[in-house]
């Protein structure tokens, strides 16, 4: 064990390789001068004495160097047991390694100490959102049992519609928490990737949000006449797409109107959801992306959908960034506001495939389709 844990040491590795540097040239130049006059090997004997004493030197002097390393170890095994806001001292006339290592160690910990704040905060938000649903639930619980001998049918028809969408709200913030979890822990956010038309995702959404979106607001889709294709997940696209539109319809007020927009421009597809809604304050437009921040409820239409989760557009741009992808906000206060999507096209390998996958399922259709004798014939003839 001890042979072990001297041969990881730095001090012990620098004794022996200085010393060793040390001892080698004089043996060699020894070796040479002596070469014409003949050498013996008995010569080497008086140079087993040195080996040692120049081992001892260079220990120490290794020690010298390695000062700063170890005050450096010290200052972070006392940092361990203490506040994690403290900070390891600079001194800017220490070697420069271990100042610029010092300053790295610190930077390192302004890291940690920031993701442990986002931590601390989601939880604390998270924690918050969970508890008005439940709290809301437990109310209207309590309030049946007292009254269960002379509630009226108003009365509970109102607190079951409440625990009914109370119970929803906890099922989609179960939901999304538990998605963000995974792509934390660096889980696939993604599940079957091929190549999609996005003139499809936007029709498909188009008709989801024109069920349940006012009469009073114009919901209009604007498609290129050629297909826009995509290596994505299509229905994380639509779920993107949806959140996109359903917040725009939220902050659109009557006679508004809400378009989508696709078109291919320089090797990507850009959809953009653009509303002519109230717009995003600068101060919401920098956080409008964090988990849990959500713009001020009073000026937006979400009493008609319910109450969000304010996790929407972070799981948005979650999806989107590991399709390859962006999302770009540009809004003014009044006037409304635009979403801009950002995706790589197909190269031109994923759209031969997904051609030839087309033409296979085709084919094995068609083959199905064929009449028994038919199908016997086609099987003798490939025999």
């Amino acid at each position: 064990m001890v042979k072990f844990e001297w041969s990881r040491s730095i001090r012990a590795r620098m004794a022996l390789v200085m010393s060793l540097s040390g001892i080698l040239p004089i043996v060699i130049c020894h070796v040479i001068v002596a070469g014409a006059n003949g050498f013996r090997l008995s010569d080497l004997i008086w140079y087993l004495p040195l080996l040692p004493i120049l081992i001892l030197i260079n220990w120490s002097l290794s020690g010298l160097v390695l000062i700063p390393l170890v005050q450096l170890l010290q200052a972070t095994t006392k940092l361990a047991n203490m506040d994690i806001r403290q900070r390891l001292e600079v001194d800017p006339h220490e070697p420069l390694e271990a100042f610029e290592l010092r300053k790295s160690f610190n930077r390192l910990l302004n890291r940690l100490e920031e993701s442990l704040n986002i931590q601390c905060q989601f939880v604390a938000d998270a924690s918050h959102e969970l508890r008005t649903p439940l709290t809301s639930i437990q109310g209207y619980t309590k309030l049946l049992q007292r009254r269960r001998d002379s509630i009226d049918t108003q009365l509970l028809s109102e607190a079951l519609q409440t625990i009914s969408d109370e119970s929803g709200r906890l099922i989609r913030l179960v939901s999304d928490l538990l998605q963000l979890a995974r792509a934390d822990a660096g889980q696939a956010v993604l599940n079957q990737l091929e190549v999609v038309d996005l003139r499809d995702v936007l029709s498909s959404v188009e008709d989801t949000v024109s069920v349940i979106a006012p009469e009073q607001i114009e919901i209009q889709c604007l498609l290129p006449p050629k297909p826009v294709w995509v290596f994505a997940d299509g229905d994380r696209l639509k779920q993107v797409f949806l959140n996109l539109t359903n917040n725009a319809i939220k902050a659109t007020q009557g006679g508004g109107k809400v378009t989508l927009t696709a078109r291919p421009s320089n090797q990507q597809a850009i959809v953009r959801v653009i509303d002519t809604g109230i717009g995003i304050a600068p101060a919401d437009q920098q956080r409008i992306f964090d988990r849990f921040y959500r713009i001020e409820r009073s000026r937006t239409r979400s009493r008609l959908y319910g109450g969000g989760t304010g996790l929407g557009l972070a799981i948005a741009l979650t999806i989107i960034k590991a399709h390859g992808g962006s999302i770009q906000l540009e809004s003014e206060l009044n006037k409304g506001s635009t979403f801009s999507v950002k995706l790589p096209l197909a190269d031109k390998d994923q759209l031969a495939k997904a051609k030839k996958e087309t033409q296979a399922k085709i084919d094995n259709a068609a083959f199905d389709d064929l009449p028994s004798s038919q199908t016997v014939a086609r099987e003798r003839s490939g025999s």
